[in-house]
């Protein structure tokens, strides 16, 4: 995609987004280039080649920017909806906080909101209610990686330890 940070910024609703590059250079392949618009200065946009989706991802739809929330309880829900995904726990106040590593108050916080955007309903355990944000993954039209590519993967093992592919 071929964005400004500007743009990025509005989009996610970050207030700076002057560290993304920095942040985000391992997972994304950045080139800049310079679109020459007749001003003095050219405009410089980055090129981001976002990586193959992994198997266990969720694909959220584009409805879900427009929701009224902060960026922060909308960063929440997501991360409710990978771990009902992906988690394998079940989804209650206590291990919630345990795994995302938030305390009570804010985890309270940000539920009210949700329930207010009608996007959570407080039930043992919470159910969450993903019609029109959450969509099936469609890995049909991955680019496959080059073979230099792929060979600079790792894995990693149940024990943490990096197993390079040979």
């Amino acid at each position: 995609m071929r964005i400004t940070l500007d743009e990025l910024k509005r989009t996610s609703g970050g207030k700076s987004v002057s560290s993304f590059n920095k942040k985000f250079e391992e997972y994304l392949d950045i080139k800049p280039y310079f679109v020459d618009n007749g001003f003095y200065y050219l405009t410089r946009r980055n090129i981001y080649h976002i990586p193959a989706m992994e198997e266990q991802c969720i694909t959220i739809s584009n409805k879900f920017a427009l929701i009224e929330l902060d960026a922060a309880i909308k960063g929440f829900f997501i991360q409710l909806l990978l771990l009902s995904q992906y988690g394998n726990i079940e989804l209650i106040k206590k291990n919630i906080i345990k795994a995302i590593g938030i305390d009570k108050k804010t985890y309270d916080k940000y539920i009210i909101k949700l329930v207010g955007a009608d996007l959570v309903s407080i039930t043992t355990p919470l159910t969450l209610h993903t019609e029109n944000i959450l969509l099936e993954n469609d890995f049909s039209k991955q680019k496959k990686l080059s073979t230099k590519k792929v060979n600079k993967i790792v894995e990693i093992d149940d024990n943490g330890n990096i197993i390079i592919p040979k």
